[in-house]
């Protein structure tokens, strides 16, 4: 299934990140809030939509993730990778953020987002 590097226009998703995908499934980090530790981060470049992944879980050929979201206002919720992957808004597409610190929270996220709340 994921055997391959699965990659979009502006995505590519690599073994260390399915690795980390599996070694954070879905409901792992209950409770933990804006503490958990995020596994992704995923942008649309120029606009406010950001997805901090904490946990995701295999479901058949995509992904189901967790994560504190913000298309409109900051939330916790579900989405699954083909959706971020087949973003297209006027020929801009979603990307991953590599260079997201390994054990960065969703808080250190947030103190570095300008539009986040502090």
């Amino acid at each position: 299934m994921f055997n391959q590097l699965i990659q979009s226009d502006m995505i590519k998703i690599s073994e260390e990140l399915l690795a980390k995908f599996n070694a954070n499934p879905l409901y792992s980090k209950d409770g933990q809030g804006i503490n958990a530790e995020v596994i992704a981060k995923f942008y649309v470049p120029f606009t406010e939509a950001c997805w901090l992944i904490t946990e995701a879980s295999q479901e058949g050929d995509d992904w189901l993730m967790f994560g504190y979201c913000h298309i409109f206002e900051w939330e916790f919720g579900y989405v699954s990778l083909s959706e971020i992957m087949e973003l297209n808004i006027k020929g801009i597409t979603a990307q991953i953020d590599n260079t997201l610190p390994r054990g960065c929270t969703i808080k250190d996220c947030l103190k570095k987002i300008p539009f986040a709340e502090h």
